[in-house]
């Protein structure tokens, strides 16, 4: 009990960034790396009902990705994501033991009882499963307890807390952390996934190791860099050295900076990621990075309407994105400003304020 497995999820999670495009090169060559770094899992990118093109990290069944794993492989578990409403079980074939060897399924709030049903649709052809809840935030106490009940049923390998948006802060972790172990069955292990929108992920990636010590197996989630759409994710080589020096751990770091020079160089240069104003926004409002790309665009914009247009969006919508609703609140905002009235402060003149 209490063991803590560190999973790079850089192919999958940063791929949104390169349209999901590294390269085939890349991909073998970073999953050699990350395998001889000795990181526990690695997820290779995403399964989908059309296979990507070349160089891509979207497959169509477990057979594709074949050609980048390691023949001999004793120590490294392979995975890939999902999307409940973007795949169709029915293309996987059994697992083998000679490609990946589980897979993490996504789904909304909303899909959480047919995504149940295909957890255990994978299980059934070998899988091991990871229950990957979007948005854990926006579930109440009784909804967290609903899916765990069904969760049980199923047991997968893991059950994740994913905080999609990057609005989770330490109480947030610690309240929903004690409500998972509680009540999940003690042979599942409990994942995080979190964004740095709030500048928090390292810090709720070390608070959450320190909460699973000595109470059952978990899963911490982590990407080169912290390579990830908008503010990114909690960066592996930090975790790494953190776990090596607190848990023991004996993940190479020097093969991980191998890596920051032979990979991860060349694309900051192509793609930026990481905090900024924008995406503390979306934190802020738990809203998709996608509404904070288009308010962006637009040219006289301040983060202050950016801030009140998201919040005149609504809880719902803006999880998600609908650019046409966007464009109509944010016209309503500027209008408003526009019909306001002019308001004088009282302020002291510049001489007056020289001591």
């Amino acid at each position: 009990m209490g063991n803590i497995k560190l999973l790079d999820c850089t192919l999958r999670d940063g791929g949104y960034l390169v349209n999901k495009k590294f390269g085939d090169n890349t991909i073998k060559g970073m999953i050699h790396h990350l395998v001889e770094a000795n990181v526990d899992i690695v997820e290779v990118g995403f399964l989908e009902k059309e296979s990507g093109e070349t160089g891509s990290t979207v497959f169509k069944n477990s057979d594709e990705i074949k050609k980048f794993l390691p023949k001999n492989n004793s120590k490294t578990m392979f995975v890939a994501l999902a999307d409940y409403s973007r795949y169709d079980v029915e293309l996987l074939k059994p697992c083998d033991g000679k490609s990946i060897d589980g897979i993490r399924i996504c789904f909304f709030k909303h899909e959480r009882k047919e995504a149940i049903n295909v957890c255990k649709k994978v299980k059934a052809l070998g899988y091991k499963v990871f229950v990957q809840p979007v948005d854990i935030l926006g579930y109440s106490d009784i909804e967290i307890l609903d899916l765990i009940k069904e969760v049980n049923e199923v047991l997968p390998y893991t059950l994740s807390i994913v905080d999609t948006f990057g609005s989770m802060y330490l109480d947030d972790l610690e309240r929903i952390f004690y409500l998972v172990h509680h009540n999940l069955r003690d042979d599942i292990a409990i994942g995080l996934h979190s964004h740095n929108n709030m500048q928090m992920s390292f810090a709720l990636s070390q608070r959450f190791m320190e909460l699973c010590r000595g109470k059952r197996e978990s899963i911490i989630d982590a990407t080169m860099c912290g390579m990830g759409r908008g503010a990114g994710n909690t960066n592996t080589e930090l975790i790494a050295q953190y776990m090596n020096r607190k848990f023991n751990k004996n993940y190479d770091i020097d093969i991980l900076l191998d890596i920051v020079d032979i990979y991860m160089k060349s694309l900051m240069v192509k793609c930026t990621w990481g905090y900024s104003i924008p995406y503390f926004l979306a934190g802020v409002f738990s809203a998709h990075v996608n509404n904070i790309s288009y308010l962006t665009d637009k040219a006289t914009i301040k983060m202050r309407d950016i801030r009140h247009v998201l919040d005149n969006v609504g809880a719902e919508k803006r999880k998600r994105y609908d650019y046409e609703f966007l464009e109509e609140k944010y016209r309503e905002y500027m209008n408003s400003i526009l019909k306001a009235p002019v308001r004088y402060d009282n302020m002291k003149r510049q001489s007056d304020m020289i001591i």
